[in-house]
């Protein structure tokens, strides 16, 4: 039996990228990340069939923050502030290169200056052949 495209993914280095909301009108922002937020989890979804993505999440903002609050944000849903990705390329360049063109990016939601990619350590049988 082959390798899936998954387990071969597994290999290659893991990258995590830490993308902050723009702060400067918070309730701006989330009104533009709830206008593309369909397209960005397509594209997560595409990701992670892939093996690509291995974990992504909408961060939260502090309990002082006024997003909580704010009128755009519709019921049921908590108040976000950025966004978290765990992603496997096979270099730091790739991981930007998806990152920039994430609908977030290109759209006004993440703070393109804040933005921090950074690489885990391989864990033991990681990468090992």
């Amino acid at each position: 039996m082959l390798p899936t495209r998954s387990l071969l993914n597994k290999k290659m280095p893991l990258f995590y990228a830490i993308c902050p909301d723009y702060s400067a009108n918070p309730s701006e922002t989330l009104k533009n990340r709830l206008k593309v937020r369909p397209e960005h989890w397509r594209r997560a979804e595409e990701d992670k069939k892939a093996g690509i993505l291995e974990f992504g999440r909408g961060t939260v903002p502090p309990p002082t923050s006024t997003l909580h609050t704010d009128p755009n944000l519709p019921p049921g849903l908590q108040a976000m502030d950025g966004s978290i990705m765990f992603l496997r390329y096979k270099t730091m360049e790739q991981t930007w290169e998806r990152i920039k063109s994430d609908v977030y990016y290109t759209g006004d939601v993440w703070d393109k200056d804040k933005i921090q990619i950074g690489q885990f350590i391989k864990l033991p049988g990681e990468g090992d052949d």
